[in-house]
């Protein structure tokens, strides 16, 4: 096993009840002025930004019509949005801001670009937050902002919740029928598993990386090579898979794929195994800017209005994931993804595990697996 040092956390802080309804994928209305108490330094840059007349945005495609909407809806300012493949996005962003001809101005997405990080190809964040509500550690739980590098600058956390667990199509398999992870060894489940791509950054390595942490790379070797789980990239298909019986066990999958056919009645339904509860992660909510961005001030205004309350209601209601700040709170977010008091959770975004870690074991992961 990799040696492990404060890659472990108690984590109380997301323990709220969810008791306001934001609406899937739309853009609420404004109920307060999320510019209250802006100074001149931020009309400056409002002016500024409105002249610059857009700002372009890349992640996850489920955002772009409700961040699209709600953006220029509170602010006048065109979002021009590049949604598709996390990985893709981040090679291409990496590879434009080597190149000195960045196109993107704010990428939301996951942990991959730390190492733009260390290359020196970031900039920083918080030195752009403008806005009272922002900055008003009271509207951020725990009291304060979360980031994900050690010095609290450059990769905002808008989200974080619980991940890595195993799903299942409860009228193929029963929940109560696995009570750990060895139990998805057993011979009966053998052909009946997929998951998400567990050789490339993603929800896929990420459940998997957990496994490993937890019960050892020979373990990951038993379930994935021993059980023959079939691989997707589409977490859409993966949910499919499993809503229709091909592969009744699911790991990997993400609530924005489950939420179509949960609605509609099938039951996919988490299991929640205490041998590994499971890590927390920020999802696809992490906002990082390459140096050189095309619309600066736009861009600035975009990751104020990001982690304000209206931009991260869009967010967590767009795609399930429970924010980070105090006062957004989303009815149907699964209670199995808020954190529980007392439950020690790998914190799989946090620099030091994602930086030092998590690369040793995807090398492990791909090795024990077989090529991309």
């Amino acid at each position: 096993m990799i040696e492990r040092k404060h890659t472990r956390i108690v984590n109380r802080g997301l323990l709220a009840a969810f008791g306001l309804i934001v609406s899937v994928g739309g853009a609420m209305g404004a109920t307060e002025d999320w510019q209250a108490g802006a100074g001149s330094d931020w009309q400056k840059v409002l002016a500024a930004a409105k002249q610059e007349g857009k700002v372009v945005v890349s992640g996850h495609p489920a955002l772009a019509q409700p961040l699209s909407k709600a953006f220029t809806r509170d602010t006048g300012i065109r979002l021009e949005y590049l949604g598709g493949e996390i990985n893709e996005l981040s090679t291409r962003l990496s590879r434009e801001a080597k190149a000195g001809n960045v196109t993107v101005d704010v990428a939301l997405g996951g942990g991959t670009e730390i190492h733009m990080l260390h290359e020196g190809l970031l900039n920083p964040i918080k030195p752009q937050l403008l806005l009272p509500g922002v900055l008003d550690s009271r509207n951020w739980r725990d009291g304060k902002m979360k980031w994900m590098d050690r010095k609290g600058e450059y990769l905002l956390k808008g989200s974080a919740y619980v991940s890595g667990f195993a799903a299942v199509n409860a009228d193929i398999i029963k929940p109560d029928a696995i009570a750990s992870w060895k139990d998805l060894l057993k011979p009966e489940y053998k052909g009946k598993i997929a998951s998400y791509d567990p050789r490339a950054n993603g929800p896929g390595q990420g459940a998997a990386a957990y496994l490993v942490d937890t019960f050892g790379i020979e373990f990951v070797k038993a379930l994935y090579l021993g059980q023959k789980v079939t691989y997707t990239k589409d977490g859409r298909q993966l949910a499919e898979w499993a809503a229709r019986g091909a592969y009744p066990i699911i790991l990997g999958s993400v609530q924005t794929g489950l939420r179509p056919f949960v609605a509609q009645g099938i039951r996919l339904q988490p299991i929640l195994l205490k041998d590994g509860p499971g890590y927390l992660t920020s999802g696809f909510s992490l906002l990082k800017q390459a140096k050189g961005v095309p619309h600066p001030h736009a861009a600035t205004v975009f990751i104020n209005w990001y982690a304000s309350k209206p931009g991260q209601e869009v967010y967590s209601g767009t795609m399930l994931e429970a924010s980070t700040r105090a006062d957004v709170e989303v009815e149907a977010i699964p209670e199995h993804m808020i954190p529980k008091p007392g439950v020690r959770y790998l914190n799989a975004h946090e620099e030091i595990w994602y930086s030092n870690i998590r690369p040793k074991i995807g090398k492990q992961i791909i090795e024990a697996l077989g090529g991309r």
